[in-house]
């Protein structure tokens, strides 16, 4: 009785043959490519390689981080700034000072939509005008009327 022929039978490979030279698609030896200035041959990747590691081995600079900037925070009035008829409960002026003598300003609301910056909710800004929000807080009703401790 014959061998059974398997559809996706695992066979041996038949290995490299070492010693033949490659051909070009034209059929011509193909050879090393040269660099044009001296007309060495190229470099391999390994060469390559290790020589760039050789080179950042050396010590780099190290650049200086800023220091982060410095937040002024005062609170406004939100019935004379928004309205008398806005829902804004605390309005925030916040001036952010970088070392470098930069100077960016910001609006923060709290409302019935939370805290948010004029920049958006991400706003650096935000969570310094709810630390200086929270910590002048007063006393009043919770959610279930009775007055806070």
């Amino acid at each position: 009785m014959a061998k059974v022929k398997k559809a996706g039978a695992v066979r041996k490979s038949s290995g490299k043959v070492v010693g033949k030279a490659k051909l070009a698609p034209s059929g011509a030896r193909s050879r090393p490519p040269k660099n044009k200035k001296s007309g060495v041959k190229a470099r391999s990747k390994k060469a390559v390689a290790k020589r760039r590691l050789g080179k950042k081995s050396k010590a780099t600079p190290i650049k200086e981080v800023p220091p982060p900037p410095v937040f002024r925070v005062q609170e406004l009035d939100p019935q004379s700034k928004c309205g008398p008829g806005t829902s804004v409960q605390r309005l925030f002026r916040l001036r952010e000072e970088w070392a470098n003598g930069a100077v960016h300003s910001h609006m923060v609301f709290f409302d019935r939509h939370g805290w948010y910056c004029e920049h958006g909710r991400s706003c650096p800004a935000v969570p310094h005008a709810m630390k200086n929000g929270v910590r002048e807080r007063q006393p009043g009703p919770t959610h279930n009327a009775r007055m806070r401790a």
